[in-house]
């Protein structure tokens, strides 16, 4: 009996916590239409403890679980960012920041990638379809856990996506695709400046692609041949055979040792 009230008690607290997330990532999810809806800047903080740090976004658009945004850190709007609501530790309206970035003329990009959030899988695809270099992330609960992919999306699966690596240390690019499942991907940033200078320095993606592509090619127009038949019929100028060069050998000895006797 005391075990099953024990499961029970368990039971009610999971689903205790799983409300208490629902609402929470709700609110959250309010607070961006809110911010979206009247053009205000807001201030956000990010779960991961290695991301204390205040971001200012201004929001695009926004679903149930990512928002889609701009980021304007460093008074100017320097990429953006699409990024799983969940993993939001605090959002805020920042309605005097705005006026600020106002006053400073802060101008918005000429163009702003439209995204539809009705999936992510939706979203992915159309950000594939910008053919840029990305940052993909997920947030563990350390670091051990966590990953950070800097690369460009190569197919968007049903569950998951196929990317190739760039190594920013020595900008080359993965030999060989990987793949990340939806599930795990909990932000995608992109058009940074930081993003925008590797991608300058690296060889082009799709320029890597045609040359990996070239070598493996394999020549279409071979000659069939069997081995030991025609090319063993007629010997080649340049081939030495080795029975004679030893008869000779042994010839010019004979020839050495009877001069010596004489």
């Amino acid at each position: 009996m005391k075990s099953k009230n024990k499961k029970v008690r368990k039971l009610n607290q999971r689903a205790q916590a799983i409300a208490e997330q629902i609402a929470y990532e709700s609110a959250v999810s309010n607070t961006f239409v809110f911010c979206m809806e009247r053009g205000l800047l807001c201030t956000v903080l990010l779960n991961d403890e290695r991301w204390t740090q205040r971001h200012i976004w201004r929001v695009i658009n926004v679903s149930r679980e990512f928002v889609y945004c701009l980021l304007a850190d460093n008074f100017q709007y320097s990429g953006f960012t699409l990024h799983r609501i969940s993993d939001i530790a605090a959002v805020s309206p920042a309605p005097e920041l705005t006026e600020h970035y106002h006053l400073r003329q802060v101008q918005l990009p000429e163009s702003v990638p439209d995204l539809s959030l009705d999936s992510l899988q939706t979203a992915i695809s159309g950000i594939s379809r910008l053919d840029t270099l990305l940052h993909i992330g997920h947030i563990g609960k350390n670091e051990d856990t966590s990953a950070l992919f800097t690369c460009h999306i190569e197919k968007v699966g049903k569950k998951k996506l196929s990317l190739r690596s760039l190594d920013i240390h020595d900008l080359s690019w993965a030999a060989q695709p990987s793949k990340l499942s939806y599930e795990d991907l909990d932000f995608i940033t992109f058009s940074t400046p930081y993003l925008i200078a590797f991608e300058q320095l690296a060889m082009p993606y799709d320029a890597y692609i045609r040359s990996l592509n070239e070598s493996l090619n394999v020549p279409q127009n071979t000659e069939d041949f069997e081995v030991g038949s025609d090319l063993l019929e007629v010997p080649s100028e340049d081939m030495i055979d080795y029975d004679d060069l030893a008869d000779m050998v042994s010839h010019e000895d004979d020839q050495s040792d009877e001069s010596m006797d004489i």
